[in-house]
């Protein structure tokens, strides 16, 4: 061999060499997900960017990154809706909820939920600091782009006004006889008490209905202005997630939109219309889909509120652990993880944009969007308070299976309480706390089924007029007999189309502990019946799964099918948080 040969492989596997000793110190990196003296660092975030934050938690903890000469911590990523945190926290953490450990850092959408947690003497419970954000999204009304141009966009502008003036004039037919077919205005909006969306957007309306003076919440005019939004909304969610998800898979089915607008982030139009409309940055594509409806993010006319993210760090953090959320903190202002928020459709903390922003959530780069000044605290819960009595109302019928499998333990395989309970015993505290969520002037009525199907125990009426003897009925149920879900459930649907008013919501609540058991009506049929060809027309089911042994797949179907939603509790505690889920719809 010439030496030439003999240097160039010489070279070649000195290279070889290097390259695996590169690789293997870049495998081999200290990482602190595997170390075991590490700080513990528990986050709660909102929603809509838990998956967000899961992921860079992830990238943080497989660093290797100290602080405080050397200290190193792991991140654990949780998330919930900010509302329903913010009721955890101010009521003491007392429940893991099903295996959520209590944060240390918290990450809601806005900070208003902290002034509304001062508002309750609870401020204390967050440490004091300077304002931090870690990106920024405008509250937006989303609207499917066909819907957006019926009325005038981009060449006009929207706002709730506009929404207001469209049902008082009779829907879609107003704006041409070729929309006619569109139905009504139907408005997709969270629970203010539990979302960012929905507070928002509820802080929006009443600052159109009072032209930003927050002194007029409770006159006349605002009130009568805040009700005529609300009279569109087609049910309220406890996360808007839920609303697109549907609208996303309805997208290729169906010709008529599945609802006319929703209330949510900017930032989730744009996830919506690139393939992640769960918020989920594993499915998020590169280029926007090819949507028969793409969204529209409308900046209110009148204003909207630019949604700040703050990273908060409760006072229980240890000084460890507050150590270690700060350099967390720092961790996410850094480039590349901004720019991770900026791939999802965040503006930077500023509130600024960019094109393919712009691009993909059809809305303006800069952030020179009409911001609202902020109520305080006091003035929020006024609206929250007022909200009760202008949200649209509901017209419930639930639907108790009463088979024989409720009177058995929860769990057959424990003896402890309160699994050694019957089913049917836990469920009636359940019951008595919901009559007591909902309004007096909704309406609510009682079936029970079992082998033959339903039979109504209490007819519809309002709930001020009903709660008590609805409360004794539920008091001496005692169940017996197989389980005839199918057949009930189209004969509740049934009822309730017959008996539809369309000025409230209309909605089936069933809960079952078991499958179907009994021969007649099959799946297929059911699930035909139940089906909504569009939101203003129809009734929605919501299902309810009670214990591990209740067929969640056919209960999620039917909640499909009608646009509603699915809920479960797989142990006792989580019993009469299913309820609250369910409830808080109407």
């Amino acid at each position: 061999m010439r030496r030439s040969g003999w240097l160039s492989l010489a070279f070649g596997a000195l290279v070889g060499t290097l390259v695996i000793i590169l690789l293997a110190t870049v495998v081999t990196a200290p990482s602190n997900a595997l170390r075991t003296d590490c700080v513990r660092l528990v986050t709660s975030s909102s929603t809509e960017k838990g998956d967000l934050i899961r992921e860079l938690a992830e990238r943080y903890n497989n660093t290797g990154r100290t602080f405080d000469g050397g200290r190193c911590a792991k991140v654990e990523a949780y998330k919930k809706t900010s509302g329903a945190t913010l009721d955890l926290i101010a009521d003491g953490w007392n429940d893991i909820d099903e295996g959520q450990p209590e944060p240390q850092v918290w990450l809601p959408s806005s900070s208003l939920w902290l002034d509304l947690l001062r508002q309750r003497g609870k401020g204390g419970l967050i440490e004091n600091g300077p304002k931090t954000s870690l990106a920024t999204s405008p509250m937006v009304i989303a609207m499917p782009k066909p819907m957006a141009t019926a009325m005038g966009w981009p060449h006009k502008t929207i706002g709730w006004n506009d929404v207001l003036q469209m049902n008082q004039k009779g829907g879609w037919a107003s704006t041409d006889a070729a929309n006619a077919q569109w139905g009504n205005f139907t408005l997709g909006k969270d629970n203010p008490r539990r979302s960012t969306s929905g507070l928002a957007a509820t802080i929006a309306t009443y600052f159109a209905a009072t032209g930003g003076d927050y002194g007029k919440i409770g006159t006349a005019d605002a009130v009568r202005f805040v009700r005529g939004i609300e009279a569109s909304v087609a049910y309220y969610s406890d996360d808007s997630v839920a609303f697109l998800k549907t609208l996303y898979e309805e997208d290729r089915k169906k010709p008529t939109p599945y609802i006319s607008a929703m209330a949510m982030q900017e930032q989730m139009v744009y996830l919506y219309n690139h393939g992640a409309p769960t918020g989920d940055p594993k499915q998020l594509k590169a280029k926007p889909e090819l949507l028969n409806r793409p969204l529209v993010a409308v900046h209110p006319s009148e204003g909207t509120m630019l949604i700040d993210h703050p990273f908060l760090t409760t006072a229980k953090a240890s000084p460890e652990q507050h150590a270690a959320a700060k350099d967390f903190y720092d961790f996410l202002r850094e480039t590349e993880q901004q720019e991770r928020f900026r791939d999802l459709g965040f503006r930077d903390p500023e509130g600024r944009g960019n094109p393919k922003l712009a691009e993909g959530a059809h809305t303006a780069e800069t952030g020179d969007s009409r911001l609202i000044e902020l109520p305080t605290g006091e003035q929020i819960q006024k609206m929250l308070d007022g909200w009760e009595y202008t949200q649209r109302r509901g017209r419930i019928l639930l639907v108790l299976d009463l088979s024989g499998s409720m009177s058995e333990p929860f769990d057959k395989n424990r003896k402890d309480k309160p699994y050694s309970e019957s089913r049917i015993n836990l469920l009636k505290p359940a019951i008595r706390t919901q009559l007591d969520y909902l309004h007096p002037e909704d309406e609510v009525g009682l079936w029970t089924f079992s082998t033959n199907g339903p039979e109504e125990k209490m007819p519809i009426g309002k709930v001020k007029d009903v709660r008590g003897p609805m409360i004794d009925l539920v008091e001496n149920l005692r169940p017996d007999g197989e389980t005839a879900l199918y057949r009930s459930v189209v004969e509740a649907n049934a009822k309730m189309r017959r008996e539809f008013d369309p000025n409230v919501i209309n909605a089936v609540v069933v809960l079952t502990d078991g499958e179907n058991t009994a021969a007649g009506t099959t799946k297929e049929q059911m699930l035909q019946d139940v089906d909504a060809e569009r939101l203003d027309n129809s009734v929605r089911i919501f299902t309810m799964a009670y214990g591990a042994q209740a067929d969640s797949g056919v209960l999620d179907e039917i909640a499909q099918k009608s646009k509603a939603r699915s809920y479960k509790a797989v142990d006792p505690q989580g019993i009469t948080k299913m309820f609250v889920n369910v409830f808080s719809n109407f």
